[in-house]
């Protein structure tokens, strides 16, 4: 039998991007050397609910996201992360990431409160 471990990491997100993709790297880390194969984050990892939204919100290549790949890669595990992105009109999208050990995928949310 195959075995995957998984390791769900929950983080207090702030507004600041940066400091939230700071919390993904300790935690990767930690759950990577504890054997985890896949690590995941909550919905809100970029930045938390509250925030000002619109202006935070960053494409699939911004600094966020390639931090999180870039950490997804250097422990080889699969990191999977909630970000917002910015929407063609204006809105933003509440973006689900999936990255690394082979699988770079992302969800926009289509129900939204």
């Amino acid at each position: 039998m195959t075995q995957l471990t998984v390791a769900a990491a929950q983080i207090l997100a702030t507004d600041d991007p940066d400091h939230n993709l700071d919390q993904v790297r300790e935690a990767t880390t930690r759950a990577a050397a504890a054997g985890a194969q896949v690590v995941v984050f909550p919905e809100a990892t970029m930045a938390r609910f509250g925030s000002p939204l619109r202006r935070l919100a960053q494409p699939l290549d911004g600094a966020f996201a390639s931090g999180v790949r870039a950490t997804a890669a250097e422990h080889g595990v699969l990191v999977i992360a909630g970000m917002f992105i910015p929407a063609p009109d204006g809105r933003v999208r509440n973006t689900l990431l999936a990255t690394g050990a082979g699988v770079e995928a992302s969800y926009d949310k289509i129900h939204l409160y």
